[in-house]
């Protein structure tokens, strides 16, 4: 038994209905449309922080290494110190006198260059370190949160296209009962007007556009 052919009138109104699924199917997609985005920056999110924890965390190792160099060479520089002002107990000439007062004097600016290194880099441990146990801390709240959020909007997506999915197939349904060119023109018609295509008449005005009808 074939369908029942409808009325212009009857495939009107159906086209109607039509529209509004379709108007409704375009609002779920635009929602959907902004979840990878979102979903992106979440993510990024996290991994900018673990990069910057990476980062900071290698430039400490770099500095506690560096320190313990200085820290070396400084023992070397006071031991030589020590060692040529003792020198300098014995010397018997003057020339001895001038060459070891050289040997003094270049341990002691080693020693100031030394110690001036050691401070500065000492005050970056200590940034670093606190830097590092604050981005630790944060990493573990953010990636807590940021992949509750993440679960959400997946939870939400997948609820989005079952709403699709179900308007969908009521509109398909609907579309069946209407002619084929009527729908190809209403198609048409929709793409060149911003989604709307049929508007019903209300009180002898267009719907649409509110202008008075002859």
């Amino acid at each position: 038994m074939g369908k029942k052919k409808l009325t212009m009138k009857e495939q009107l109104r159906l086209l109607l209905r039509i529209q509004e699924y379709d108007s409704r199917l375009l609002e779920l997609e635009m929602r959907k449309s902004f979840f990878p985005d979102l979903l992106k920056q979440l993510e990024q999110e996290i991994e900018n922080l673990q990069t910057e924890y990476e980062q900071k965390s290698a430039r400490l190792k770099e500095v506690k290494k560096e320190i313990g160099m200085l820290e070396l060479t400084l023992k070397e520089e006071e031991d030589a110190l020590q060692g040529s002002q003792d020198r300098l107990m014995n010397v018997s000439t003057n020339k001895e006198y001038d060459a070891v007062q050289l040997e003094i004097q270049s341990h002691k600016e080693k020693i100031a260059d030394a110690e001036e290194k050691l401070i500065v880099l000492l005050d970056e441990q200590s940034t670093l370190e606190k830097d590092v146990e604050q981005l630790k801390e944060k990493i573990g709240i953010t990636t807590k949160e940021n992949k509750s959020r993440i679960e959400e909007i997946k939870k939400n997506s997948q609820e989005i296209n079952g709403i699709i999915e179900k308007i969908q197939a009521e509109r398909d349904n609907l579309a069946e009962k209407v002619s084929t060119p009527l729908i190809n023109r209403y198609r048409q018609i929709r793409r060149g007007r911003q989604g709307v295509a049929v508007v019903p008449v209300v009180e002898r005005a267009c719907g649409g556009c509110r202008r008075a009808l002859p």
